[in-house]
């Protein structure tokens, strides 16, 4: 495990799935505070909880949906990752917000492991960059494009 773990922050209404979703990013390392709606979310992001990647469902019964969601995050915390997955609904045109990636469910362990970790990655990268402003050999400001799934 890194000494320093990404921040996952999970919203799932079912809680079987994210109990599952949960435990199989913390065995990849990752530490994972849950989320049961988006108003649980929203208010862990406002009370300044560092979260690298946000990951959530978009079928929620309460409050806003995990589109409306990730809209939300982009707007007020641009430097987090941003992955939605569904089972039930596709993305329609300005749906995602830019740079957040759609997962179908159900979803292969390793695709899901797979895309947290390249969002991941990339908050730490674009973090460095900001920390250090000019771009060495081995940071030259390119995006990492999440993994192709099979």
């Amino acid at each position: 495990m890194p000494a320093d773990p990404s921040t996952i922050l999970l919203v799932e209404d079912e809680p079987l799935i994210r109990l599952f979703i949960s435990d199989l990013l913390e065995d990849a390392g990752f530490k994972v505070v849950e989320a049961a709606n988006a108003t649980e979310a929203l208010v862990l992001l406002e009370a300044g909880l560092p979260v690298n990647v946000l990951l959530t469902d978009v079928d929620m019964p309460m409050g806003c949906n995990g589109f409306e969601l990730a809209h939300r995050v982009h707007r007020s915390w641009p430097e987090t990752e941003i992955l939605i997955m569904s089972g039930r609904q596709w993305p329609s045109q300005g749906d995602l917000p830019p740079g957040a990636a759609f997962l179908a469910k159900p979803c292969p362990n390793e695709a899901i492991v797979s895309h947290v970790h390249s969002a991941a990655e990339r908050t730490r990268r674009l973090s460095h960059v900001a920390k250090n402003p000019r771009p060495s050999a081995e940071h030259t400001g390119k995006i990492l494009p999440f993994p192709k799934t099979a």
